[in-house]
């Protein structure tokens, strides 16, 4: 009989589901999202979970915690589970939150192999995990699209694609705004199937979590990104932007990498009208690719891990203040309306809990900020309009 895990996302998005047929594979599997529990506060979706995990007798507890703060150390920490594991696919510009409440969870997967060695490098036992299965219906299409270009099409990406474009190379750009759904994924892989090279980008640029650390530091960060893998597993050579995450795996002769739209164009050049150098990119690149992400390679080291029987964790030694107020807020604003105001301030226990081997002045500033966001937000949240 398989043991039984439970994935907790925070609301519904495409790699969810590649997630929990990872998992799948090896164990029982079921999902929650935290979008569906409407009108309940931090302490009640903790009980209502817990519930489920106890009536269900579920050993495993997945998190996805990217973007999504509500899904921090203590809220782990309060979740029953004989084994937590941390997913991140977007650890890039948010390792600092993460690493932190990375310290409630056993086992920290994570989409890039950087993010990987920076999780070890603090302690943490850390494993590279693809969102992309495998199994996918690669087609063995005919090559009929010479470069391919799919995901968010911001203005910096944009800029590269004109000029790739006015060099005289045949792109099919297939791009979309942020926030707006891209392509059907039968039909993107049916594209990546018909293509030589797939052209990704790795800047990645977020304003998401904006009250720390490098949010209003750094432009951009160098991502490793869902492209490369995805292109592999489907058959297409791959042209990427630099990033840190696949200089750790690739070679130059696997995956070439650019920083200038003119090293990109003249990347690409060469490698079309060379079609015998084009196979040799393609054969070597896929191959590494299946090497890595496989269904079985891929998982077979995280099941090893998950089953082993000692995890070792990270003892923190205190949380910054930055974190501290950044949970703060998030227990007190679940749900909170002035209706709910006085079921909301009894979540005042649990900011005490979380406060309570804080110095002074740390105690009073998250307390003081506590409860200004509860009398501002039951207010303005109340009479928000409905979208």
């Amino acid at each position: 009989m398989k043991n039984k895990v439970l994935a907790i996302f925070k609301y519904p998005r495409a790699w969810n589901i590649d997630v929990v047929y990872r998992f799948s594979n090896y164990y029982d599997t079921e999902y929650l999202y935290i979008s569906d529990y409407k009108n309940k506060n931090f302490t009640e979706i903790i009980n209502e979970i817990n519930n489920l995990i106890k009536s269900k007798n579920i050993e495993i507890i997945v998190f996805d915690v990217d973007y999504f703060k509500f899904i921090n150390f203590f809220f782990i920490e309060k979740i029953n589970g004989k084994i937590k594991i941390l997913v991140t696919g977007d650890d890039t510009d948010q390792h600092e939150i993460h690493s932190i409440t990375a310290g409630a969870c056993d086992l920290v997967l994570s989409h890039c192999p950087l993010s990987v060695l920076k999780f070890k490098e603090k302690g943490h036992e850390a494993h590279m995990i693809s969102f992309e299965i495998s199994n996918l219906k690669n087609n063995k299409s005919q090559k009929e699209i010479d470069v391919l270009f799919f995901g968010v099409l911001t203005p910096d990406r944009k800029e590269f694609l004109d000029y790739i474009t006015k060099e005289g190379i045949s792109l099919k750009n297939v791009g979309h705004k942020e926030h707006v759904v891209g392509l059907p994924k039968d039909e993107l892989i049916k594209l990546i199937s018909k293509s030589k090279i797939v052209i990704n980008f790795s800047k990645s640029k977020t304003t998401s979590v904006l009250n720390y650390a490098s949010g209003s530091i750094y432009s951009f960060h160098y991502q490793f990104k869902g492209r490369v893998s995805l292109a592999g597993l489907l058959g297409a050579a791959c042209v990427s932007e630099y990033s840190p995450g696949q200089e750790i795996i690739f070679k130059e002769d696997e995956l070439p990498t650019f920083f200038t739209k003119e090293e990109c164009v003249k990347i690409l050049k060469k490698i079309l009208k060379n079609d015998e150098l084009l196979e040799k990119y393609t054969n070597k690149f896929t191959t590494k690719v299946f090497e890595l992400w496989e269904d079985q390679n891929n998982f077979k080291p995280i099941y090893n891990a998950i089953e082993k029987m000692n995890h070792r964790k990270v003892k923190l030694i205190k949380f910054p203040y930055w974190y501290l107020r950044i949970a703060a807020k998030q227990i007190m604003l679940r749900n909170i309306k002035l209706l709910t105001l006085i079921k909301s301030m009894s979540q005042f226990n649990v900011i005490f809990s979380i406060i309570r081997n804080s110095n002074f002045l740390i105690k009073f500033l998250v307390i003081f900020e506590s409860i200004l966001n509860i009398l501002w937000y039951s207010f303005t949240l109340t009479f928000k309009p409905k979208k």
